[in-house]
């Protein structure tokens, strides 16, 4: 066997998958996501950032089940998480 037969029979199947793929939902065939703002209004200007740290297996399993049951994005619960903190611990004074 040559080796342009091992490519093709390597890539072949997985270029193969391509093919099946169907088209996207229509936005009118969606319940709604496509319409969710990806981060709070009050938060528009932001420009945003990496933020990278480890937690528990379970925590990160407790905020995604969270988020998909209030069909929000990551993002939005943390700006909530951290409303909710400051309403309980006080803002930073900011200069």
């Amino acid at each position: 066997m040559s080796r342009d037969d091992d490519l093709r029979k390597t890539l072949g199947g997985w270029l193969g998958k391509a093919k099946k793929l169907a088209e996207p939902p229509k936005a009118s065939e969606t319940t709604g996501t496509l319409a969710q703002p990806e981060r709070p209004a009050s938060r528009r200007g932001d420009e945003l950032t990496q933020l990278n740290f480890k937690i528990p297996q379970s925590t990160k399993k407790r905020i995604k089940q969270l988020a998909v049951r209030d069909n929000i994005t990551l993002l939005i619960m943390l700006d909530r998480m951290l409303e909710l903190y400051e309403r309980e611990h006080g803002t930073l004074d900011r200069k």
